[in-house]
């Protein structure tokens, strides 16, 4: 078992937007961001309960991520623009 960490993420320009769902989710990706940098998994852009709930019987996750995740092309254009920092 190996333990990783990175270096400390800095929200402090986002000090006073706490409640805009849209500054919570930048921080979200950027922390998601950094736990798959650290962890060397691919990131994927589609919750787990997605992909549970349209795996049939026989079908794996794999499978059900390829259904469910957009097309590459539309994929970066959501990843983060900047890391914390």
């Amino acid at each position: 078992m190996h333990v990783r960490f990175g270096e400390p993420l800095d929200f402090s320009r986002y000090e006073g937007l706490a409640g805009d769902r849209f500054v919570e989710r930048s921080i979200t990706d950027e922390i998601m961001y950094e736990i798959m940098t650290l962890s060397g998994q691919e990131y994927v852009d589609v919750y787990g309960a997605s992909v549970k709930k349209s795996m049939t019987a026989g079908s794996s996750a794999a499978d059900a991520v390829a259904t469910l995740q957009p097309p590459v092309r539309e994929a970066g254009d959501r990843a983060p623009t900047s890391l914390a920092g």
